[in-house]
């Protein structure tokens, strides 16, 4: 059926708006959303996912470290792409997160390890080389709103698929969400394969090894790693003392807490939200600046509220929302700061990511355990405070000439 005039102008205005076609832009937050899921399900369903394989909780909870730990090699696959073009790494990526998926569905006790290795594989080699590919495509004046909008996907999850998930295992099984998710995966990598476009990029693939490690430590590479392990610190932080905070001092059950963890994915929903309409008008650098200050307050005022609940959910809530404005906005930022490597330049920033993130919550329990929230609270400030000078003084927002590669309006058929 063909569209009527007016549909083809809306479509147009839509893509106008975010710089690439709106089904393309759609396909390719699906295809995040699916790969973040994989990543994400694991935390709420460690019990049930423990019991399943035949593990105790501790020992889940070191398979996880173990996918953490692949994270490391996501320069690696940041460089590969940079030489053999993204499609190629995204499609390995997904590819081998379906085996993952299958792979740990059937197995038992540690001999998941090796499909944790696999999955952990998939997840770096998709992640960062996507928004690498995604930056190629579009202008870095509508960038922002681009990366943003398909970043949508890491609130959806929270919101939408993992309580269906939940329904799930209590239905059919724990495996159920692995296997389900395993077909997604692999149409996805088709997708990809044979649809999306080779397109250019101001990478240079011939780069000698020297060259690459001369990028790797120009200062604004460096204090992007460095920015990206405060801030997921921070968030770190966030997720790991709240509960703890709420189960101690107001006496929440599992169904409150569930409740509270809803109310902050929709708030990180409206940050994500917010930096796709405005990061682009306010400037990358000064919206990340604006996002980490508002995320250095709201942490200071939840000492405030320890002992008063509904405060207490107020401000968590606004740190959600404020902390993931920030984190997208870096996104757009990161992308211009090695554009002749940015596919390990992304992978570079996601292992900061996944340092940070491991650290945090380590760290939270100590300090909440032996000084306290006002502790937890001053020490992450300190990080996003740091982050907020070091965005300032080192990240350009010099866009280089992009390279005129023909926009997708849509998956081509």
């Amino acid at each position: 059926m063909s569209q009527t005039p007016g549909a083809v102008a809306s479509k147009s205005k839509i893509g106008l708006f975010f710089g690439i076609g709106v089904q393309f832009i759609i396909t390719m937050f699906l295809i995040r959303l699916v790969v973040i899921t994989s990543m994400r399900m694991v935390y709420p369903f460690i019990p049930q996912f423990s019991t399943g394989l035949g593990l105790t909780v501790a020992g889940f909870s070191w398979l996880i470290f173990i996918r953490s730990m692949v994270g490391w090699a996501g320069p690696l696959f940041g460089i590969l792409a940079d030489r053999h073009g993204r499609r190629k790494l995204m499609t390995f990526g997904l590819l081998a997160q379906s085996i993952g998926l299958v792979y740990i569905a059937l197995a038992r006790q540690w001999w998941a390890i090796g499909a944790i290795i696999i999955l952990g594989i998939g997840i770096t080699a998709f992640l960062p080389v996507q928004l690498a590919y995604l930056s190629d495509l579009v202008a870095y004046e509508k960038r922002g709103r681009a990366l943003a909008t398909v970043d949508l996907s890491f609130a959806t999850t929270g919101i939408v698929i993992l309580p269906i998930f939940g329904w799930l295992i209590d239905t059919i099984g724990w495996q159920a969400p692995f296997l389900i998710l395993s077909v997604p995966s692999l149409i996805a990598a088709a997708i990809t394969w044979f649809r999306f476009p080779t397109v250019e990029h101001q990478t240079d693939g011939k780069l000698p090894w020297s060259a690459i490690l001369g990028i790797a430590v120009k200062p604004n590479v460096l204090a992007s790693i460095v920015v990206g392990v405060l801030l997921l610190f921070a968030s770190s932080s966030s997720m790991t003392v709240w509960s703890i905070w709420f189960s101690d001092e107001f006496g929440l059950d599992a169904a409150d807490l569930g409740l509270v963890a809803t109310s902050i994915s929709l708030a990180e929903l409206g940050g994500i939200a917010l930096s796709a309409l405005f990061i682009d008008q306010i400037g990358k650098r000064r919206g990340s600046q604006i996002g980490l200050l508002l995320t250095a307050v709201a942490f200071l005022l939840l000492p405030f509220t320890r002992f008063t609940l509904l405060p207490a959910v107020v401000i968590l809530v606004g740190l959600g929302g404020v902390l993931q404005f920030a984190t997208i906005s870096l996104f757009s930022l990161y992308s211009e700061q090695a554009p002749q490597a940015r596919a390990m330049m992304f992978s570079l920033v996601s292992l900061g990511l996944a340092t940070g993130m491991a650290l945090g919550s380590p760290v939270t329990v100590t300090l909440w355990e032996n000084a306290g929230l006002w502790a937890v609270s001053v020490v992450s400030t300190v990080c996003l405070l740091l982050a907020f000078i070091l965005v300032g003084r080192f990240l350009k927002e010099t866009p280089t000439p992009r390279l005129r590669t023909p926009m997708p309006k849509s998956v081509p058929s």
